[in-house]
């Protein structure tokens, strides 16, 4: 996992930094969040407790890294993404965003609660998660411009917002779910699919067009949508 602070460092110490990271998932999927400590992470990676710090000025640190790595996968997967319609697009990306996600998907268990708090400086819905959440919100613009049935430009945010927070509920339903190879996470995403197929030709309702406006003009500003001016909001309509 690489920051845009990385790239001044040595081979050494890339290689160190990687060793504390990886050592601080393993702790918080075993540990726990709340029970791991720095002086923890540095004893179980073999480095000084002041060369944690170095690296990492709390755990908090830790866990936004691991955030940011999964933007950064995000916009990767994005633009491999096929020219396909708007549902097949989400469907594989969604796939395939899993697939990466599952290594460390008890350090994210471990990390759900602090994640979910916006008081906590690891919260995802915080304010050091704001550029996470900015980068997710234009991986998904390029996600719905580049389909083949993507909507007017006056509505691409709006459903880059939703399937933003689709994602999100998928997530969090997959670091839940128990059953074999997350099978019921699996058929929820298949069933969201189809759900997507069949609604997307009634987004050329204006209500239904104003009703989705509406929603994301509440639920927007959490998940990281710019403000827009309200006279230009619910107007348009999706073309096909």
């Amino acid at each position: 996992m690489e920051s845009s602070e990385t790239g001044k460092l040595t081979q050494k110490a890339l290689l160190t930094r990687q060793r504390i990271l990886e050592t601080a998932f393993h702790l918080f999927a075993t540990k726990g969040y709340e029970q791991t400590t720095m002086r923890d992470i540095a004893t179980a990676a073999k480095c000084s407790l002041g060369l944690a710090y170095r690296y990492f000025a709390s755990k908090e640190d830790l866990a936004l890294e691991l955030y940011h790595w999964l933007a950064a996968q995000l916009e990767e997967l994005v633009s491999l993404l096929p020219a396909s319609s708007i549902a097949d697009r989400f469907h594989y990306l969604m796939r395939e965003l899993l697939e990466v996600m599952a290594p460390h998907r008890l350090a994210l268990v471990a990390l759900s609660g602090a994640a979910l708090n916006p008081h906590s400086r690891a919260g995802v819905f915080g304010a050091e998660g704001a550029e996470i959440r900015r980068r997710a919100q234009t991986s998904y613009r390029i996600l719905v411009s580049g389909a083949k049935d993507a909507p007017r430009t006056s509505q691409v945010g709006d459903l880059a917002t939703m399937l933003y927070g689709l994602q999100l509920a998928l997530v969090l339903i997959w670091l839940q779910d128990l059953t074999p190879e997350t099978h019921q996470t699996r058929e929820l995403l298949q069933f969201i699919h189809e759900l997507l197929g069949r609604l997307r030709p009634l987004l050329r309702l204006p209500w239904v067009a104003q009703l989705m406006a509406r929603f994301v003009q509440i639920v927007g500003p959490l998940l990281g949508q710019g403000a827009q001016p309200a006279s230009t909001r619910g107007r348009g309509v999706i073309q096909e």
